[in-house]
């Protein structure tokens, strides 16, 4: 009886010491790339007149929103970078590949939003703040 109770015991203490979890240091960072929405994070920026473009930097690779170039240099953009986690780690290539993704859809809503008012050509006008 006494032998039961006590091998219960090491396999619990067994079983509570594998169960560790190490916090890498940028969750948050991470956390809100994957439980984000971004069609709502553009249609917040387009209320508040930002219409900037979301890029990827991966290292020294730059990944450029798939809108017209010309929109890009009008409005600009917003940088997402894993450049605070450890280059060649999993959380590095992790952040580079969500954020490539969320920055996909988040031009993609925010092009459509602009689309809404044909403030999506080049050479439109787009009326001033406050109206």
């Amino acid at each position: 009886m006494t032998c039961r109770i006590a091998s219960g015991l090491i396999l619990f203490a067994l079983l509570l010491g594998g169960c560790s979890y190490v916090k890498q240091p940028n969750d948050k960072k991470m956390k809100k790339l994957l439980s984000g929405m971004p069609e709502y994070a553009a249609g917040e920026a387009f209320g508040k007149r930002d219409f900037r473009f979301l890029i990827v930097i991966d290292g020294e690779q730059t990944t450029q929103p798939d809108v017209p170039a010309c929109l890009v240099t009008r409005f600009g953009t917003k940088p997402l970078s894993n450049s605070s986690y450890e280059a060649g780690s999993y959380a590095y290539d992790k952040y580079a590949a969500v954020a490539k993704v969320y920055a996909r859809y988040f031009n993609a809503a925010l092009l459509a939003s602009l689309k809404t008012r044909d403030w999506d050509k080049c050479e439109g006008k787009l009326p001033a703040a406050g109206s």
